[in-house]
């Protein structure tokens, strides 16, 4: 067991990742993938039904409203003839819109949950992620690894 803790100390504090090639292949055709079609089914909360000439005007002042109160969670304004509909989230579960709707009908009286085409969550490998290859030189075997860092610029 001392043997073992010994060669982890010598590390450093770093992790050491051999991958296979065709690993990078993977990640490659998961984000063609991602491209191609980034939605899943999911949920979303309606907040705003309106049709006519300002529908579009009402359902935008509408939108600035709800992102000055909640910032951090997406909007589409959505036209379904003959009406434009807000609707906010991208919920994967009904739960997790359950949970949202409980602040949200607060402020917003008439909104409801509604399934919907939601966007695919973030993933490290499909999103705009940069990963960062340094070359280490193990003390151990004296081979070149490589260590990698990944930092999410979102």
């Amino acid at each position: 067991m001392f043997i073992s803790l010994c060669s982890f100390s010598q590390n450093n504090g770093y992790v050491i990742l051999e991958q296979d090639q065709r690993i990078e292949q993977l990640i490659q055709r998961q984000n063609e993938i991602h491209s191609a079609d980034n939605t899943i089914d999911g949920f979303r909360i309606q907040i705003f039904m309106e049709s006519g000439n300002e529908a579009v005007e009402l359902g935008n002042i509408e939108s600035e409203k709800f992102k000055e109160k909640y910032p951090d969670i997406p909007v589409y304004l959505i036209f379904g003839q003959p009406y434009y509909r807000l609707r906010v989230g991208d919920f994967r579960t009904r739960l997790e819109a359950e949970k949202a709707f409980q602040t949200i009908s607060k402020d917003y009286k008439k909104a409801f949950i509604t399934s919907d085409r939601i966007q695919l969550p973030n993933n490290i490998f499909c999103d705009s992620t940069i990963m960062i290859e340094e070359e280490h030189e193990d003390a151990i075997n004296n081979s070149n690894d490589i260590e990698l860092y990944y930092y999410n610029d979102l």
